[in-house]
């Protein structure tokens, strides 16, 4: 049974391990086995190995192994059943085969029952997996640790991963201190002993909806969900966070990007918060819902606060932000789970930006009925229109896209037609412009991402993309070659306006093109990119097309009667023009995208670093 059928939403989420890049390289994952051994932790990554078979048809399969069959009390009855799962108990794993990877989850984010019993049954546990690992030398052993390990915190102190603090080792207190330092040394030992090579993962606290997980402060979230009143200690600490996500994340490079025999702390974004921050946030998003009073007491964590600088050297770097975090793990625990609502998207103005980009989409419309200029919804904008009617919910941008013929016709019709508040933007209009498809731009206001904030003599506007579809070759061949050329003179120009290294994923490509882009005027190569998107503009019966000038590039050619003819459809109450294939074209651009996208990434919209409605604050169209 696919796992998208047996997970609700918030155990879906975590499973896509949403904070993987996209088009990420499964390679070395694939027809792999991976040994697992671990408490709920590892259960999850479990779920997420299986997730991401069904997802990518890895080829994978999964060993789970512990003391006995208890390992398997926290599992959906329909995994077991699989066939890419199956479990083993220690008395079995000397005979068991050979596994590319181990997955030591060890006690990682595991709430203890402190006895002497289960001390010794953990440490056996280490040395069944050692043996394991000395025997078949698995391409990597990866140990799972936390933030416990590091002992007492002095106060203010955020510890590096050769850092320790006070540990009184007489106390029963430093029972999980004394475990996970112990776990931590077997592994050592084990490698000198039997000549392997291993990576420790260090989390902090943590945090996953719906994931059986336990922390200190479960029950704020329990309250937060009801509306009730609650009490938490005012913390003289911080304390780090970790969304089981981006510990997922942390694993999957492990395998393949990070040094061995190292040791890395893996935290989310900005997660190192005292509970006075955490009251904070979870008010910020819940209002009057957040009824939490902050008190004198006892620490109500035992945790030290890390930080993941290194993994983030190295590439890896988190991804989910603490209010997100602490937002779905209450959410996870609300009676109606799962509907969602973005009050406090973009500081509680998302309904001001989807109203106006709804008011730049009835206005192009007018000018494409009167000018009988063909268009369609695109993108995002198509993908909500067909699925919720309207905007995606958590959206906040949108796209339309014509073939060349229109969009030429468009780009002399629109500044006839466009009223004072909108300015058509292309690198004709805008001389600090060089994006490769037009926009509408918003006047006195201001939108800039990470990118567009860097050309401030730029029109910086909220906009609103407008892309065109070009025709390409009908030979397989020479469709490859005009859509590499169309990418490498694209990077020639977006590289050189932002000043920025070529890196296109191959070394000569990028050598070559960063050779160019250096002693080629900018202008030039942008006529250079101009020439290659229209290259094949008047190619009778051409059979294909490709979105030269957007993202969808990569995605390559898609067979041009996707976009032969137009329907239309309710959006937002209006009815707007989609492509007759939607179901075909959707399908080439999204895959399944009648599935929702990751839980977490709803709740994110883009990065927008410089944003001003001025005057269009609270904009309703009418």
């Amino acid at each position: 049974m696919l796992m998208k059928t047996i997970l609700n939403e918030f155990e879906a989420d975590w499973s896509a391990i949403p904070t993987l890049p996209s088009h990420f390289d499964f390679s070395m994952v694939k027809n792999k086995t991976f040994m697992v051994s671990g408490h709920d932790a590892a259960r999850c990554f479990v779920y997420a190995l299986l997730f991401l078979n069904d997802q990518e048809h890895l080829n994978t399969k999964v060993i789970l192994t512990g003391e006995t069959s208890k390992a398997l009390k926290n599992y959906h009855p329909e995994i077991l059943e699989r066939k890419d799962f199956s479990f083993i108990s220690l008395e079995q794993l000397s005979e068991a085969g050979t596994a590319d990877y181990l997955i030591d989850g060890g006690i990682c984010g595991h709430c203890l029952e402190r006895t002497a019993e289960e001390f010794i049954s953990e440490a056996n546990i280490q040395k069944a997996l050692i043996e394991y690992a000395g025997k078949h030398k698995p391409a990597r052993f990866i140990l799972l640790s936390d933030c416990r390990v590091y002992g007492h915190p002095q106060k203010y102190r955020v510890y590096s991963e050769m850092e320790n603090g006070f540990t009184d080792t007489a106390s029963t207190a430093d029972f999980d201190v004394r475990l996970l330092r112990t776990i931590e040394n077997l592994c050592a030992c084990g490698k000198k002993q039997y000549g392997f090579s291993s990576i420790t993962l260090r989390s902090g606290i943590l945090l996953g909806a719906f994931s059986k997980l336990k922390t200190p402060i479960d029950y704020v979230f329990d309250a937060v969900a009801q509306g009730t009143p609650c009490e938490l200690v005012n913390s003289r600490h911080k304390y780090t966070f970790t969304y089981i996500s981006d510990l997922f994340k942390a694993i999957i490079f492990s395998l393949f990007k990070l040094e061995n025999n190292e040791v890395y702390n893996v935290s989310s974004k900005n997660a190192t918060v005292s509970t006075a921050m955490i009251a904070a946030i979870l008010h910020d998003i819940y209002g009057d819902d957040a009824k939490i009073t902050l008190t004198e007491g006892e620490e109500p964590i035992k945790a030290a606060a890390i930080n993941a600088n290194k993994i983030d050297f190295y590439g890896c770097g988190s991804e989910i932000p603490i209010s997100t975090a602490l937002e779905l793990c209450v959410l996870s625990r609300r009676e109606n789970e799962g509907a969602l609502s973005f009050p406090h998207a973009h500081d509680g103005r998302l309904n001001s930006v989807q109203q106006i980009l709804l008011a730049y989409l009835l206005e192009l419309d007018r000018i494409c009925k009167k000018y009988n200029i063909k268009y369609f919804l695109g993108g995002g904008t198509l993908l909500g229109a067909v699925r919720h009617h309207g905007f995606i919910p958590w959206d906040d941008d949108a796209d339309i896209m014509m073939l060349r013929e229109d969009y030429d016709k468009f780009l002399k019709a629109a500044p006839k037609e466009m009223p004072g508040w909108l300015t058509l933007q292309t690198d004709k209009t805008d001389k600090h412009c060089h994006y490769p498809f037009a926009k509408f731009r918003l006047n006195n206001t201001m939108f800039a991402t990470v990118y567009s904030r860097e050309h401030k003599e730029m029109h910086n506007g909220m906009s609103f993309d407008i892309f065109c579809h070009d025709k390409t070759a009908n030979t397989k061949l020479f469709r490859k070659l005009h859509i590499y050329a169309t990418i490498f003179f694209r990077s020639m120009v977006f590289n050189k306006w932002n000043h920025r290294r070529v890196d296109n994923g191959n070394k000569i490509s990028s050598a070559i093109c960063t050779f160019l882009k250096t002693i080629l005027p900018l202008r030039f190569s942008q006529w250079c990119q101009d020439k290659t998107l229209t290259l094949f503009k008047n190619k009778r019966n051409a059979k294909y097309l490709y979105d030269g000038t957007g993202r969808n590039v990569y995605h390559g050619e898609f067979p041009a009667y996707y976009l032969d003819e137009v329907i239309y459809t309710d959006f937002e109450g209006y009815s707007l023009p989609i492509p007759k294939e939607y179901d075909k074209y959707l399908t080439y651009l999204y895959g399944d995208y009648k599935e929702l996208a990751p839980l977490s990434t709803r709740l994110q919209c883009h990065d927008i670093l410089l944003f001003d409605l001025g005057e269009y604050d609270g904009f309703i169209k009418r």
